[in-house]
């Protein structure tokens, strides 16, 4: 087993991290304790990766913390910072306050069928694909097993409303002053196409019928 170990330095702020690897002596410094430790637990999982395959037990808050710091560093919004935070918070909610090695299918199920009988399943499909994130880093720092599947559920599919005859007059009535819209208008009830596919038409692909 190839050593890792976390100390301070004189006269320096912060903790390190140090140990060997290729026969040379390596060190990290980090900010905090706490960040110290988790990142000795991190090393010393991948300098013994090929003796060490269980995973880390950490408890819920912790994880927490870590995963929202690691997608500020990523550059994530402040409204998906807080689809995320929701999405957590509800599973802590329904689940409770999982440690690394209590986050199953199990209860990555109940989640799902607890949350599924609150929300559309549209809002339940965002849920899901937050978790599968948060599920994902897990794996990477070695706080979760690779057995977890998660998969988004079925959407119901829309109805399609069609427009009644006088809709389609006040609309082109509406549209009247402005011919470019007008034309989007009369494009999109005459051919189908969305509202992409006009944006993105060319009158190279307009082709006249023989």
């Amino acid at each position: 087993m190839r050593k890792v170990w976390t100390y301070k330095r004189k006269g320096t702020k912060g903790w390190w991290v140090g140990w060997y690897e290729s026969g040379k002596r390596k060190a990290k410094a980090l900010p905090t304790k706490a960040l110290a430790e988790h990142y000795h637990q991190i090393k010393y999982t991948q300098l013994n990766s090929d003796v060490f395959t269980g995973t880390i037990t950490v408890d819920w808050q912790q994880m927490r913390n870590e995963y929202e710091h690691s997608k500020k560093v990523a550059g994530i919004t402040e409204d998906s910072l807080y689809e995320v935070a929701l999405t957590l918070r509800n599973f802590e909610r329904l689940v409770g306050k999982c440690n690394s090695k209590q986050i199953t299918q199990n209860a990555i199920d109940h989640f799902i069928l607890e949350r599924g009988q609150e929300v559309k399943r549209s809002t339940l499909n965002k849920d899901i694909r937050n978790l599968k994130a948060f599920i994902h880093w897990c794996r990477k720092n070695r706080y979760a097993n690779g057995e977890i599947e998660i998969r988004q559920v079925k959407e119901d599919e829309r109805p399609v409303k069609s427009l009644t005859n006088t809709q389609i007059k006040k609309l082109l009535s509406a549209s009247k002053p402005y011919q470019k819209i007008k034309m989007r208008i009369l494009l999109a009830l005459g051919t189908g196409l969305r509202r992409g596919d006009i944006e993105s038409l060319r009158v190279t692909d307009i082709r006249p019928t023989s």
